[in-house]
């Protein structure tokens, strides 16, 4: 269905102004938008001594594989997303490439992923925040009142734009690279126990206890949202150029960073004692800085922060407008099509955003505590991740050599996608054999629940004879304005219509 919005002076808008805002942002706008949305400092403080207590001193070289897996899924996607750019991002891909159901349970399933980041980043920030301000200050500061402050913060920048969001991203994610990679640095100038040596990027007794092949499995998680430069296609300036740069480069910027910062870390701490790094009760990364700029301590902290925040914004940017081409094409109620008439942005979108960080920031964190709530859903988009990294790769698989392609690429869009599925259904089972304790351990059993729903969702739809709204997902090229399609579409990779996809 067409959605009619109206402007300010209340005349029903005509069916193209149903775009954003177009060419809002740049290259790097929508590069730090996929850096933010991995969050490197939190995933140091949170991700890293998990990995250590797995793959010992050989952690950087479990970063260092989970950065190049993560560049042989990341690489066909951006073949896809220079194909068919769009702000539906994988729901339009795999609507495009498979099948319109496929696309609307993976926009589904994605609910466990970026909708939820905000929510449970802010709640595991609250939870940071009152147990260290406490400890080093004495001071009591609820876990709760970060999730209010950060839906608040979340709902001005989401109204504004993705301009002013690609700026504060921009500025966040810069900051915190850069205090982690000055202590990264800082430790290995100062070593501690073993002195410097090059022996976290060097395999050891790991390899024969499986610490090794753990350690990738949760560098991999540490890595995922590279993917959020997909759904700013339609704001971004040259979105067949720009979107696959920026889905590779923030590959690129963040696993090197991971594997340089964990070396650092790990050269700090100590090589010989690197068993205590893992079993630290405080994240090693503000021991360090403690230990090495004292009171100045508090700027790993604030990297902290602005990780979190960044995931955040992020994070909004991606659901919303996610939620925005899914109403577009009919796939949800029209309602969250609408546009903002002076930022052109999608306000309902962002309200129905601000609601679901409220609702699962506060409900899960009430529910599990805040403390629970990043593995909980960390363990989710593994199980999700595993699904449509998955169907992501079939789908370019598909694309280029479902028929004849012009754009064929062997190595690219048939060898690296069949690698890294591999490599995803390895993660998927370490990560759900053994089940960790609960109440983790729930997380597959919701993420299997909510996927049922889904498919009675489609029953329900194809009973009552009312999947039109399906085909709309392959109509999502209109995403494009017309100069930019003009512009960077040439003839020879010219996008294939749904009709031609749709399987026999």
């Amino acid at each position: 269905m067409e959605q009619h919005t109206s402007d300010q002076t209340g005349v029903p808008a005509r069916p193209h102004d149903t775009r954003l805002q177009a060419g809002a942002v740049s290259v790097v706008g929508v590069t730090v938008q996929s850096v933010g949305l991995i969050g490197p400092a939190i995933g140091i403080l949170l991700t890293t001594p998990f990995i250590v207590s797995l793959a010992g001193v050989s952690s950087g070289l479990a970063f260092l594989i989970g950065f190049l897996l993560m560049l042989a899924a990341a690489v066909p996607l951006a073949q896809l997303s220079r194909e068919l750019p769009s702000a539906g991002g994988y729901y339009t891909y795999i609507s495009r490439t498979l099948h319109p159901r496929l696309g609307f349970l993976t926009s589904w399933q994605w609910l466990f992923y970026t909708p939820v980041a905000p929510a449970f980043n802010i709640s595991v920030l609250g939870y940071l925040l009152h147990t260290t301000l406490e400890a080093q200050y004495g001071f009591n500061f609820p876990w709760w009142a970060a999730i209010l402050i950060g839906a608040a913060f979340l709902g001005v920048i989401g109204y504004r734009g993705v301009e002013v969001s690609a700026k504060a991203l921009l500025i966040l994610s810069s900051l915190e690279i850069l205090i982690m990679v000055t202590l990264a640095i800082w430790g290995m100038a100062r070593p501690g126990a073993g002195g410097f040596s090059a022996r976290p990027l060097l395999p050891s007794h790991t390899l024969a206890s499986n610490g090794l092949f753990l350690g990738v499995i949760f560098s991999i998680f540490a890595i995922t949202g590279w993917e959020g430069a997909a759904p700013a296609a339609e704001e971004t300036r040259h979105p067949r150029k720009d979107i696959p740069r920026a889905i590779i480069g923030s590959v690129m910027i963040t696993g090197l960073f991971f594997v340089l910062v964990t070396w650092g870390l790990e050269i700090g701490w100590g090589t010989s004692k690197i068993a205590s790094f893992g079993s630290s009760a405080e994240s090693p990364a503000l021991v360090m800085a403690r230990h090495y700029w004292a009171g100045a301590w508090i700027i790993v902290l604030l990297a902290v922060v602005n990780s979190v925040l960044a995931v955040a914004v992020a994070a909004n940017n991606v659901s919303t407008r996610m939620w925005f081409a899914m109403a577009r094409s009919g796939s949800i109620p029209s309602l969250f099509a609408r546009l903002h008439p002076r930022f052109r942005t999608p306000s309902n979108a962002v309200m129905l955003q601000i609601g679901l960080t409220l609702a699962v920031g506060l409900g899960v964190g009430a529910w599990i505590g805040p403390e629970n709530e990043f593995f909980f859903f960390g363990l989710s988009l593994t199980v999700v991740m595993v699904i449509v990294y998955s169907l992501g790769n079939i789908g370019v698989m598909r694309h280029f050599y479902g028929r004849p392609h012009p754009g064929r690429r062997w190595f690219s869009q048939l060898v690296l996608p069949v690698v890294s599925t591999i490599s995803l259904i390895a993660v998927g089972y370490k990560s759900l054999v053994p089940l960790p304790a609960k109440p983790v351990g729930w997380a597959p059993v919701v993420v299997a629940g909510w996927a049922v729903i889904g498919i009675v969702i489609l029953l329900v739809m194809r009973v009552r004879g009312r999947e039109a709204w399906l085909t709309k997902a392959g109509e999502e090229m209109a995403d494009l304005a017309p100069d930019a399609e003009a512009e960077t579409n040439p003839p020879a990779t010219r996008a294939i219509g749904a009709e031609e996809l749709a399987p026999e």
